[in-house]
C-alpha cells in the first residue's frame, strides 16, 4: 500500500496541533518552506522519505499508522482495547491473539451459514 496524501497530511497537522506548534514553527524545525508544509497539510503532495522519517521521529508517530490507517481508530472500544494491550505481557498477548483469531474464524463460519 502506498502512502496517501490525506493520511500523511492529517497525521502531520494533528501532531503539530497537539504539540502546540504553528505552521511557521514546524516548517522551520523541519527545514522546509511554509508553503510546502501547508501543501502537505492540505493533501496537495507527499513528503520525501527523508521528511517522512523526520516527522515520524520528531512527533514519535507510528509509520504503520500513517501508511496503514485503521478505520476503527476512532472507536472507543478499539481505543480501550489498544490501551489494554499495551499493559499485557507476552503470554497475555498470546492469549488475546488466539482469542481474536477464534472470534474472527467463528464470524467467518457464521457468514457462510
Amino acid at each position: 500500500m502506498a502512502l496517501k496524501p490525506q493520511a500523511f497530511g492529517t497525521a502531520l497537522k494533528n501532531a503539530r496541533k497537539e504539540n502546540r506548534l504553528t505552521q511557521a514553527e514546524l516548517a522551520e524545525r523541519l527545514d522546509i518552506s511554509l508553503s510546502y508544509l501547508k501543501d502537505l497539510e492540505y493533501f496537495r503532495g507527499l513528503p520525501s522519505l527523508e521528511l517522512f522519517v523526520s516527522v515520524v521521529e520528531l512527533f514519535h508517530l507510528s509509520a504503520d499508522d500513517i501508511i496503514y490507517p485503521n478505520a476503527n481508530a476512532d472507536s472507543p472500544a478499539f481505543q480501550k482495547i489498544n490501551r489494554l494491550l499495551r499493559q499485557c505481557n507476552d503470554a497475555q498477548l498470546d492469549i488475546v491473539l488466539a482469542t481474536a483469531e477464534a472470534v474472527i474464524a467463528a464470524n467467518g463460519l457464521q457468514e457462510e451459514a
